[in-house]
C-alpha cells in the first residue's frame, strides 16, 4: 500500500459510471466523517486511475486530506471493469436497474477476457467454471447461478447495459435518474432513444432532467408536461400500475414453447439429417445446446417449492 499522502489520481468516466452515485445526504455524511476522522479506507487504483473510492478522492482532494492508495494490477481495462462490477454487486443498497447494468457489464467483460486472454481456460478475475473450454454460454450460466437468474436474463442485462452506455455518450445526466429509478423509462423506450442522435436525445431528456451538484436527477411526473412534446410523450409514458399477475409471464412462455415444439417436430419430419452440411449441423447443435441449458435452468427454477 502506498504511503498516506495527497496523491494525484486520474478518473475514468467508464469506471466511475460503474459506481452507484451517493445521494446528497450520503455524500454529506461521508464528507463529515472524513473531515473528522480522516480517510480510513484506501482508494483503490490501477495505473493511477481510480477503480474504487471516487467520492472519497473528491472529498480528500477538495479538503487537502491525505489518503492511502491500494494499487491493484490488471492486464486490461476489461479486467478492471470486471473487478469493479464484482465489488459493487455485493452491495445491498444498489437499485435493481443498477444491478442489471452491473451484471450486464460483467458478462461483457468476462466474454472479452475469456476470448482475448485465456480462450481455453480461466484466470483469477473470471468466473469459476468446471470446464476446460469456456464458452459465452458457460459464462452466462455461471453468472446466472451466482446471481440467481436465468442465463438468458444475463444476456438481456448485457443488452440493457449497451443501451445505457449508448445514452451515457449522448446525455450522461439522465443515467443517475434511471439507476435511482426516479426516471421511469422502459427497455423499449430506451431503445427508441438510442436510435436518435446526440442533439435530439439531449433536447428530449432536458425536459425531464434537472441536474444538481450531486448529479441527482428527477422525473417530472406530469401528463401536462409530457404532452408538450409528442415525441417525448411516446418515450416517457405515465401509466397506471397494472394488477400484478405472478403467472402472466409463465403462461405466455408456455404458449410460446408449444409453438417451438411444433416447429421442431415439423423440421424433424421434413429434414434428411444424412444430407445436411456440417456447417448447418454445427449451427443447429450450438443453438440446441443453448436451448437445453436454458431449459435446465428453467426446470430447476420451476421445481423449487416454497417452504
Amino acid at each position: 500500500m502506498i504511503e498516506k499522502s495527497i496523491h494525484k489520481l486520474k478518473i475514468d468516466s467508464k469506471f466511475e459510471t460503474l459506481i452507484p452515485p451517493l445521494s446528497a445526504d450520503e455524500f454529506k455524511a461521508l464528507e463529515e466523517s472524513i473531515k473528522n476522522d480522516g480517510c480510513r479506507e484506501p482508494i483503490c487504483a490501477w495505473n493511477k486511475t481510480i477503480i474504487d473510492g471516487h467520492n472519497r478522492y473528491k472529498i480528500c482532494s477538495a479538503n487537502n486530506i491525505p489518503f492511502y492508495i491500494q494499487e491493484i494490477n490488471f492486464d486490461s481495462k476489461d479486467e478492471a471493469i470486471n473487478w469493479i462490477c464484482i465489488n459493487q454487486l455485493v452491495r445491498k443498497n444498489i437499485s435493481d436497474k443498477t444491478r442489471r447494468y452491473l451484471i450486464g457489464k460483467r458478462y461483457e467483460a468476462e466474454k472479452i477476457i475469456n476470448a482475448k486472454k485465456n480462450p481455453k481456460g480461466r484466470n483469477q478475475y473470471t468466473v469459476e467454471l468446471n470446464k476446460i473450454a469456456v464458452t459465452n454460454t458457460d459464462i452466462a450460466i455461471a453468472l446466472g447461478k451466482e446471481y440467481n437468474i436465468a442465463s438468458v436474463t444475463v444476456r438481456k442485462y448485457a443488452s440493457y447495459a449497451k443501451l445505457v452506455d449508448n445514452l451515457l455518450e449522448k446525455n450522461p445526466k439522465i443515467i443517475p435518474g434511471i439507476f435511482n429509478e426516479i426516471i421511469k423509462i422502459s427497455y423499449e423506450s430506451m431503445k427508441q432513444l438510442t436510435k436518435k442522435n446526440k442533439t435530439d436525445v439531449h433536447t428530449l431528456t432536458s425536459n425531464i432532467v434537472q441536474s444538481n451538484e450531486e448529479m441527482n436527477s428527477r422525473f417530472i411526473d406530469s401528463r401536462k408536461d409530457l404532452k408538450k412534446d409528442k415525441i417525448l410523450e411516446n418515450i416517457f409514458k405515465v401509466k397506471e400500475t397494472p394488477v400484478y399477475d405472478p403467472d402472466a409471464d409463465i403462461s405466455s412462455l408456455t404458449y410460446t414453447i408449444s409453438a417451438w415444439i411444433s416447429s421442431i417436430e415439423r423440421t424433424f419430419s421434413l429434414v434428411d439429417f444424412e444430407k445436411i452440411t456440417d456447417k448447418a449441423r454445427s449451427k443447429i447443435n450450438i443453438e440446441l445446446n443453448k436451448l437445453k441449458d436454458t431449459i435446465d435452468i428453467m426446470l430447476e427454477a420451476t421445481e423449487k417449492k416454497n417452504d
